[in-house]
């Protein structure tokens, strides 16, 4: 991701932030998405300022979601302003789930981990056991409700983190909140985000969107993930597979993240 120097986001990041930040770039471009091909190159060239050093015992396979989903639900947690002991759920769990629950596990916090597809449940039970959710839920159970009460001894999340794109998962987690409750949206539901607007206003809760690491906080992620043991959930494939990510994503026929691994 690189940002064009030129630009109002640009500005107000070097007056504000003290630097340029490409995440508020107008005209930014990141490779394959944005203005600039090679999302599945072997080699590519980068603005210095979007580099993050490797460390020795981590593969590149292992580091490639990191990259993506690591840094987005870092800053996500980052966002929630959750402290150790105090509750949050992880809501979608996939390629940004999976590694939301390890992250929120290693801060010492009490961590839901909820999903509707039992693709998602079972990848939340298959991060490494010291950093195991402590519910697992299943979004439309009738009890989930009440095992969300039971868990936070009747007032609500201190924190929701949604890591889809489903419609109503964020009014629903909005709902699960406690007063003063922080929802962070990770995802990009088709219709747009709709919220009940009596749970926001007369709760006072805060509703915030987030993008992706600084790249302070993805050195500090980076460091976190060697000193805890954190892991990816892989789907290697070959570069004759990739044609295919999209449609099996859908299908929820890939398990934790797709992973495109050049041979050479």
């Amino acid at each position: 991701m690189d940002p064009c120097d030129n630009c109002k986001g640009c500005k107000w990041a070097t007056q504000t932030i003290g630097s340029l930040d490409p995440r508020f770039c107008d005209n930014r471009t990141m490779c394959g998405i944005l203005r600039r091909d090679g999302a599945f190159a072997e080699y590519m060239t980068s603005w210095h300022g979007a580099l993050v050093h490797l460390p020795d015992n981590m593969s590149f396979e292992q580091a490639a979601p990191l990259m993506c989903a690591g840094a987005t639900v870092w800053h996500a947690i980052n966002q929630a302003d959750v402290q150790a002991g105090q509750t949050v759920a992880i809501v979608g769990i996939g390629g940004l789930g999976v590694l939301g629950i390890q992250f929120a596990k290693a801060r010492g916090y009490r961590v839901a981990a909820i999903d509707n597809h039992e693709t998602g449940l079972r990848l939340a039970t298959e991060v490494p056991s010291h950093l195991k959710p402590d519910l697992i839920l299943k979004y439309d159970d009738p009890e989930t409700i009440r095992k969300i009460s039971d868990f936070t001894d009747e007032i609500g999340l201190k924190a929701a983190v949604i890591c889809n794109s489903d419609d109503d998962a964020n009014d629903w987690a909005a709902h699960q909140l406690q007063p003063r409750g922080v929802l962070v949206a990770a995802g990009f539901p088709e219709n747009g985000f709709r919220f009940d607007p009596m749970n926001l206003v007369l709760r006072e809760i805060v509703v915030k969107g987030i993008v992706h690491c600084s790249m302070e906080e993805t050195r500090e992620m980076m460091k976190f993930v060697t000193d805890h043991g954190i892991r990816s959930h892989l789907s290697l494939l070959t570069m004759e597979e990739a044609e295919d990510i999209i449609a099996k994503t859908q299908a929820y026929t890939l398990i934790g993240r797709p992973v495109v691994k050049i041979e050479g």
